[in-house]
Order: C-alpha cells, then structure tokens, then sequence
C-alpha cells in the first residue's frame, strides 16, 4: 500500500472529508465549483500573484522563485532543496520533501531563511490578518523578510487564525523532517490588510494561542503546534480507515460519520456525505447554526432530530452531558440558545419570525444608503435611494476606478454634500442603512453632514432585526430580505465575493459588469427599505 501523505489544508479540513477523500466505496461526485467558493480561489490566486510579482521588483539578493517547476514533483522537490542547501533569503513556490514517517506532503508558498540558519514557513492569505483588538504584532516587509527584520507595529496586532496557524504547523513539521528547520518554530502569514504594500506578519508556533477542550481538566490552551499534531494524527488514522475499505461485509468501520457543519456548503462531498442523513438530522437541517464538536455533543446528549432540540431546555443541555462536552467555547450557551430557536423554527416549516413589530421611525424623506468596496478595500460606490411622498428613486455615486486616497474622498464627497442638501431641504430626513460599514466609511471623510444627515445619526437597521426576528438563516440583509418580505435580486448571483469580480472587471472598462454592479447596489437599498417596511407592518 502506498504510503499515506496528507496536504496543508486537511488538518484544517472536516474529518469526515477526509475519510470520504480516502474511502474506495464513496462515490466521486462531479460537481461544479460553487460560485462563491470560486471567487474565494480566484481572489486568492490572484493576491498571491500579486506578491510573488512584485518581490523580484525589489531586487532583493537571494530571491528565488520556483513556482514555474510545480509540474514535476522530483525536480520541484530537488530545487528547493538546492536553494535551502544553497541559503536562499526568500524561496517562493518550492515543494518540500514528502515526510512519509509523519504522513505528509506539502508545498509552502514562501520559505524564510532564518539568520541562525534554517527555514520558516510563510503562507499568502487573501484577507486580514491584523486587528486591533489583539496584542502588537511583529511584522517584516517584503525587501526585509527575515524575522530579525521584524518589528512591533503600534497599532496593529495579529489575529491568531487557527486555520492559518495549522498551515504554518504543518509546513514545519515537514522542515523537521528534511532537516532545515530554523531554531524556533515561528512562520508568517502574508495578508492584504495593506495592498501594495503587504507585510509578513510573526507567530510563534509554540505560544498557547487556542482555547480547547480536555478531557482531563475540561478546558486547555494549547499553541498551533499542538492543536496541529492532535488535529493531522487523527486525520491520519481517518484516512488509514478509510483506505483500507473495500465494500465487503469484514470493512472497518468509518472513525466519523457524516455530520453537517458551515463547511458542507462549499464541499464537494455533500451530495454523497451530509445530505444523505435523515432529513430530520438536526446538523443537516441547521448546518452552520453549531460546529460539529456541538453537534456530537448534542447526539451524546440524545438529541438526534429537529424535534428533539425544539423540544430542549437549554438550560438542562448546558448543565447536562452537552455542557461537559463543551466547556471551552465562550459563547456555548448563547450559540446553543440561538440553535434550540432555529430548531423550533425549522420544526414550524419556517425561516424567519417575528417576535413583535420593531419601533422603526419615520420621517418625510428616507434615505437608505449602501457602499460597495473592492479587494482592496477602496469604497467605489455610494448608493442612495431616496424615499419621499411614497416614490423612491436610486442615485449612484461611483468611480470603478478609484485607486487612490484622495480617489476616495472625492467621491465620498460628492454622497455626503447630497445628503447635506437633503437634509438643508428638508429637516424631517432619516438615513437608513444595514450594518456598520456605511458610517464608519463616512467618517473618513470630513468635513461630515450635520443633523440627520450626519453618519452619527444615520439608524442601523441590524439591531432592530435582530431583536425582533428569529431567524435559521441569520440576520443578514440578504437572508432577512428574502425571507421575510420577500425581496428579490435582479442578479441571478447577487454577492459580495462575486461583486468583487464584477469590480475587477469593471475596473478594465466592462461596461456589462459596470451595471451589474449598479444594479446589484439599488437591489441592495431597496432590500433595505423592503425589510423597514415590513418590521413596521
């Protein structure tokens, strides 16, 4: 039998996916990618070209790049080695050498030499990766990657991203086993919290960083490392399982059963996996309302069905065996209270409730607004639609080109000088919007609108749904408005992942994706003022 080498991505990945990779009997279903999942790839492929393009620009001595010998294993895996062997500051695109003992393969997309000699692994991720609210972050530039390079951002700490972490674990388990390893287990993460300029931000792979369970003592915190070992071993028993099935009588059984989770969304194994349980399962019917380690918990606790958790206290459950199944996630009583809601919603055959009428307030003239911004975080569009006298008419302010600062402001400007002469018009005037991107935009830009229509006073309609409406599908505009007042998009594919395309084209001249956007934007403000409309109904 050959030997069992698993990727990057599968101790990250759902177990029962594992087993389905490496299980003879499962059927292979064809399938195509599901829209929103490629643009996740798209948007990744093309921010890791980005970087990988432009850090030979910078001339930086011992720079080099192998991403162009990806189609030959052997001689992929014999350059890396060479240019670690040779010291190479920076290598992008290599292949590390399979660690068949500890049962994996992998290619890193950078590798950092360290100055005491050896490597650490860096990975280019498509989204932030600083944040505020956490401790500073050491963080190097691409012209001085190294870790010796690396300095405290003041205002800027780093998100401790358990799927990148495991990632960066991985990779340096398998420097381990080919022998170039750095002194001390660290690895970077390359995010796009700075276009055209991005930093490599530091972890060390050996600090506590994750809240988990123990059986022993209930709750442990341990460091990516440790989170990966467990995580990749049990993977590794999965998949030995599951290759040794052949469909006789004598198989071994599966180590995990299909169970429904946020990730069955976007896998390829959910037609032959998830939805084949019961249609009375509660992870198939509410899917992401848990994670799966709640879901075993609730089947330990003999909650099988829909009904049976409709039928819960969550009380009893969080006192019970569930609650000694869960003990390290924070939010387990208020994520177990939402579920048993969405469970008796389900049960009812419904998607959304309401509990009672929201007090949402009126005014002569009402203005929902909603932005658009692109992968670079720039806001490119403001969209008004202007309610007055029972008539709405939509007005667009939008720039696909907007690249700059001052790009911005200019065009923020235009939006909120129409809303101060609205509101210079006419003082009984309200600003509606969904969420808190809209305000917090707007005050980038002063001077700011006084009055109504100034972002201080602009109603976040969010907050209002949320205390009125039960919901299984979440609170979200596009849920919300859908099922509740029964608001539809024009765009047979309205989403933000799949704006962000439509954004890039627009940006080359597509006149077709320029509307698309346009669009999609009034669906958005009407989807507002559909579901303001109904709260008070």
């Amino acid at each position: 039998m050959r030997p069992l080498l698993l990727g990057g991505y599968a101790a990250k990945s759902c177990p029962r996916a594992v087993h389905n990779d490496y299980d003879p009997t499962v059927p292979r279903p064809v399938l195509p990618v599901a829209p929103e999942l490629q643009a996740l790839y798209d948007t990744g492929v093309d921010f890791e070209t980005e970087v990988l393009t432009a850090w030979p620009a910078l001339n930086l001595p011992g720079y080099v790049d192998l991403r162009d010998l990806d189609g030959d294993k052997r001689v992929h895996i014999g350059a890396t080695i060479g240019a670690m062997r040779a010291g190479a500051a920076v290598i992008a695109g290599g292949r590390l050498p399979d660690d068949v003992a500890g049962g994996r393969t992998g290619k890193p997309d950078i590798l950092l030499r360290d100055t005491g000699g050896g490597y650490h692994p860096a990975d280019i991720k498509a989204h932030h990766v600083l944040d505020r609210k956490f401790d500073n972050a050491l963080a190097s530039t691409l012209k001085a990657p190294s870790f010796e390079d690396a300095v405290a951002l003041p205002d800027g700490g780093a998100r401790q991203r358990e799927e990148d972490l495991l990632q960066l674990a991985h990779y340096w388990r398998m420097l381990e086993a080919c022998g170039h390893q750095a002194t001390h287990p660290r690895g970077a993460i390359c995010g796009d919290d700075r276009p055209g300029d991005p930093l490599l931000v530091w972890y060390d792979l050996t600090a506590p960083a994750f809240r988990t369970f123990s059986r022993t003592t209930g709750v442990a915190t341990r460091s990516a490392l440790e989170r990966y070992d467990h995580e990749h071993g049990f993977r590794c028993r999965v998949a030995d399982v599951a290759r040794r099935r052949t469909g006789a009588a004598g198989d071994p059984l599966p180590l995990v059963d299909p169970i429904g989770q946020a990730e069955c969304a976007t896998c390829r194994w959910s037609p032959v996996c998830v939805d084949t349980l019961p249609g009375t399962d509660v992870s198939a019917v509410l899917r992401g309302a848990l994670s799966a380690r709640e879901y075993l918990a609730l089947r330990a606790a003999g909650v099988h069905t829909v009904a049976d958790l409709a039928a819960s206290d969550p009380e009893t459950l969080l006192t019970g065996m569930y609650g000694t199944e869960v003990p390290h996630l924070r939010t387990r009583a208020f994520r177990l209270r939402k579920a048993v809601t969405a469970a008796r919603l389900a049960a009812d055959g419904l998607i959304v409730r309401r509990r009672e009428r929201a007090d949402v307030p009126r005014a002569a003239v009402e203005v929902d607004i909603d932005i658009e911004w692109g992968a670079d975080d720039r806001v490119y569009l403001w969209g008004l639609l202007i309610t007055s006298n029972g008539v709405s008419r939509y007005e667009s302010y939008f720039d696909p080109r907007v690249t700059t600062d001052r790009d911005e402001e200019l065009l923020a400007r235009r939006c909120l000088d129409r809303l101060t002469a609205l509101a210079a018009g006419t003082p009984d005037l309200l600003v509606f919007h969904y969420g808190a991107p809209e305000p917090r935009q707007a005050r980038r830009f002063p001077p700011l609108p006084s009055g109504p229509a100034g972002p201080d006073r602009w109603i976040d309609l969010l907050p209002l749904v949320r205390a009125t409406v039960d919901s299984r599908a979440g609170h979200g505009l596009k849920a919300m408005a859908t099922h509740g007042p029964g608001h539809t998009w024009r765009d047979p594919d309205p989403g933000g992942l799949q704006s962000q395309s439509w954004h890039a084209a627009a940006r080359q001249g597509d006149q077709a994706a320029a509307t698309r956007l346009l669009t999609y934007n009034e669906d958005d403000v009407r989807a507002t003022l559909a579901v303001r409309s109904w709260l008070r109904s």
